[in-house]
């Protein structure tokens, strides 16, 4: 027999056999599922988060991808910077999530089920040791099959970096919205999040620009990504921040601080750090005095070394057009209900200009009247509106007239839009974990290109 003829038998008899394994695989696999569990751990709390997918396929829209409903406990507080001091306390509050996620995922599917915990701006605040007594711990108690029958590695175990933060929330907004599943260039969106103790911008530019670029790869397409985190930035450590200023302007450490950015009729004791205490008294004064402390603690005046910059002079490219998606203290502060009254409970677009007229309105109120007409954290909208405001229009230079470039919203047709869903699709693309070994999706062309090479390399002897 001719080689070529041989060459050309034994290979479509291979290749017959890869397509007659793969579809057989694919008609009996099509209905299995991999799942994901992700440890959302924040700076007052720790999240459970339980993802379902296909595994002959990444998910590349909505219906690709499903977050499990968790029936028994899917939060614990307070988060794990918290334990700082007993370390070893961190795992009874992690052990009650584990518990939640086995009852969540199929136990013949635990040990191939990867767990990934990933804490965000409370564990950045921390010295790099005391960071490392917790995480001692977290690995301890995940490496420990008792307890955790979940596949996990060690490095699973982390603190990300705020740039990543910013970019998995970038993730989960365009997956909502369908980027993804085009075939074509589609416009995307940027994101806003912003937590207690820091605040992520995340949107893709036109044109080059020199800093913060995050190139990321998903469902076949690059994006060059500008991201930045500002650590402190987020509502808790900004609100601290402010205090702080006001209580190195004062001369009499011990006196009574007047706080133009709180209510009137709200006094409170204030740790300053260091075993110092200030005693805080709101004055209600947000339209003058307030609107300048919180521009001047955004740093707008700082030196910018590469123009143009956004905040504490860190450069940034122009926002252009970009539509963004803003969520979490974002979404709190500006609601109608629990906020100053800017977007719907539902979310919606809102402009920069409307966000501080709002606040305003709401800053005339007393102490009393804004625990009655938003709850326990009312006292706090007045000065987080001032914050926004500026943040958005002086900061980061969003139009703020413009109606139809800010959109904020706890979530995307009924999904969260925090970062967890975007770091599960992350991990997905980058590990490509939701591929069962010997699928269909695993012959490509580069495998054939390299099957057919080693192929006729045998048969050339």
């Amino acid at each position: 027999m001719l080689p070529g003829i041989r060459l050309c038998l034994v290979l479509s008899a291979f290749l017959g056999g890869i397509a007659f394994v793969s579809s057989a695989r694919v008609g009996r696999d099509s209905h299995n599922y991999r799942y994901g569990v992700i440890f959302d751990a924040g700076s007052t709390s720790t999240k459970l988060h339980v993802y379902r997918w296909d595994q002959n396929r990444l998910p590349t829209k909505m219906a690709d991808l499903t977050e499990l409903k968790v029936t028994g406990t899917r939060k614990v507080k307070p988060g794990i910077s918290s334990y700082v001091t007993n370390p070893q306390f961190v795992k009874p509050q992690l052990i009650l999530l584990l518990y939640s996620a086995k009852t969540v995922v199929p136990e013949k599917l635990h040990s191939s089920t990867p767990v990934y915990v990933k804490a965000t701006a409370g564990m950045r605040l921390l010295k790099p040791a005391d960071a490392d007594a917790i995480f001692d711990q977290i690995n301890d108690l995940f490496l420990n099959t008792t307890f955790n029958p979940f596949k996990f590695e060690r490095g699973w175990a982390k603190v990300i970096s705020g740039e990543e933060e910013g970019v998995f929330g970038w993730i989960t907004v365009n997956f909502l919205k369908g980027v993804f599943e085009s075939k074509s260039d589609t416009k995307t969106f940027g994101a806003l999040d912003m937590g207690g103790a820091s605040t992520q911008i995340t949107f893709l530019p036109t044109g080059q620009f020199y800093a913060n670029l995050f190139p990321l790869y998903i469902a076949g397409r690059r994006y060059d990504l500008y991201t930045n985190s500002f650590l402190k930035f987020g509502l808790d450590q900004y609100r601290l921040q402010m205090y702080q200023h006001l209580y190195r302007q004062t001369a009499d450490k011990n006196a009574t601080i007047d706080s133009p950015c709180d209510l009137q009729g709200y006094n409170t004791s204030v740790d300053m750090g260091g075993n110092k205490m200030a005693k805080i008294k709101g004055t209600g004064n947000p339209t003058r005095q307030c609107r300048g402390l919180v521009r001047q603690l955004l740093g707008l005046n700082d030196t910018c070394y590469t123009e143009p910059c956004s905040i504490v002079g860190e450069y940034q490219p122009p926002v252009g057009d970009t539509v963004f998606y803003a969520t979490a203290a974002y979404y709190y502060v500006s609601q109608v209900g629990g906020g100053v009254g800017a977007v719907p409970q539902n979310g919606g677009f809102t402009s920069v200009n409307n966000i501080q007229a709002k606040t305003d309105n709401y800053c005339a109120l007393s102490y009393a009247q804004s625990i009655n007409q938003t709850g326990e954290y009312g006292y706090t909208r007045c000065a987080a509106g001032h914050y926004l405001a500026a943040l958005l229009g002086d900061g980061y230079k969003t139009d703020v007239s413009a109606a139809d470039k800010v959109y904020i919203t706890e979530g995307i047709n009924g999904v969260e839009i925090g970062w967890a869903l975007g770091s599960m699709l992350y991990e997905m693309y980058l590990l490509n974990i939701n591929f069962a070994v010997g699928s269909a999706s695993h012959v490509t062309s580069t495998s054939l290109a390299l099957i057919l090479a080693i192929m006729s390399r045998m048969l050339s002897f």
